[in-house]
């Protein structure tokens, strides 16, 4: 659950289940079109889903700067760092190796079309290392688990935020300057696969999600015309009037007003009401975004099979069977898997054990 001082932003953690849902409609969308062979087939979802990725990257970095708020002492900045990516790694990588693992199991044993010349084991490495490669299925820059791709962002998120820990500097400007450079060498070296792979705008929306946090924390209370219109707005720019215009920019930004709004809107009764009520599939997010590669192709065959032409009805089945499985996911293996892991291995220290705020 996302939580800072005692707060839960339960609208924001309930934006997960939101994320997760879009990309698996877009998922959805292009199965359908593999299936179908129309080009137009749910065209919208198929441009639209894409955008709970920037959803994700945002939250992503508002929860990075709310959970690492306090600065360390300098004995302790080390050991905080250490402590901050251990944690994440027992957030992230567990899970992300089960569905690999068992994408291996299904490729090697029942076989596979997309991995007809069968699966290199470099590959299978650099995908459980977070290690850009071009798939040997697609053709692409994707790891076994495709979904996964996003993940090799989120680590390169942590590590930088790690150091910027150990070294007791500015979070915010590190984190700016950083992934500025690493997005400017990748522009001066375009064919290298791994710099090509980062070297995309989106890497920058993890810093808005920062910013969002900053202003989050510096007003909690707004008059609610505000958050009303920033989601107003946010939708309709990702959703309704879309120009093309780079990611960072037309999709990223107005995430971040989403996120931003919607966090504000928690002092609203109804809001945090209504999202506790569904708190699960938020918490769950995480196992159905990584799941729903499993659960999709099946839930859209069966959905072809009930009604040959109600292509939308097969879409919302799609997300409806990947989220149900994402929440037995998340009960039965993620909750007591991290949970365990967290006891053995996480640490009993707080991250942030002073009171004084971090720089940023």
């Amino acid at each position: 659950m996302l939580t800072t001082s005692g707060s839960h932003l339960l609208g924001v953690q309930f934006l997960r289940c939101v994320a997760a849902g879009l990309v698996v409609a877009q998922h959805a969308a292009l199965e359908l079109r593999a299936r179908t062979g129309q080009a137009d087939l749910l065209a919208y979802w198929h441009d639209m889903g894409g955008v709970g990725v920037d959803i994700f990257f945002v939250i992503s970095g508002l929860v990075m700067y709310l959970s690492t708020r306090r600065i360390p002492a300098p004995a302790d900045a080390t050991v905080t760092a250490g402590l901050f990516f251990r944690r994440r790694i027992i957030r992230i990588v567990p899970m992300y190796w089960f569905y690999t693992m068992l994408k291996v199991s299904i490729v090697l044993f029942i076989g596979s079309k997309a991995f007809i010349d069968g699966l290199p084991l470099l590959y299978v490495l650099g995908s459980l290392l977070f290690y850009p490669m071009v798939s040997p299925a697609s053709g692409d820059i994707l790891p076994l688990v495709e979904s996964g791709w996003t993940l090799g962002f989120e680590m390169l998120f942590y590590a930088v935020l790690a150091m910027a820990i150990a070294l007791r500097l500015p979070r915010l400007k590190t984190a700016t300057l950083v992934l500025a450079l690493i997005f400017l060498v990748a522009q001066l070296w375009p064919d290298s696969v791994v710099l090509r792979f980062f070297g995309r705008t989106v890497l920058f929306e993890f810093l808005l999600g920062m910013v969002v946090a900053r202003l989050w924390m510096q007003r909690r209370e707004v008059p609610l015309w505000i958050p009303a219109c920033l989601i107003v707005v946010a939708l309709v720019a990702l959703f309704v009037y879309r120009p093309h215009l780079d990611r960072f920019i037309g999709l990223g930004i107005p995430s971040a007003m989403l996120v931003l709004g919607v966090a504000w809107m928690e002092k609203v009764e109804w809001v945090r009401a209504l999202a506790a009520k569904v708190s699960l599939l938020g918490d769950a997010s995480y196992s159905t975004y990584l799941a729903h590669g499993f659960v999709m192709p099946v839930a859209v065959i069966l959905g072809m099979k009930l009604s040959a032409r109600g292509f939308g009805f097969t879409c919302l089945m799609a997300v409806l069977a990947s989220t149900a499985v994402g929440c037995l996911s998340y009960l039965l293996l993620e909750q007591p898997m991290t949970k365990w892991l967290n006891a053995r291995f996480g640490g009993a220290r707080p991250l942030a054990s002073p009171e004084t705020a971090a720089p940023v």
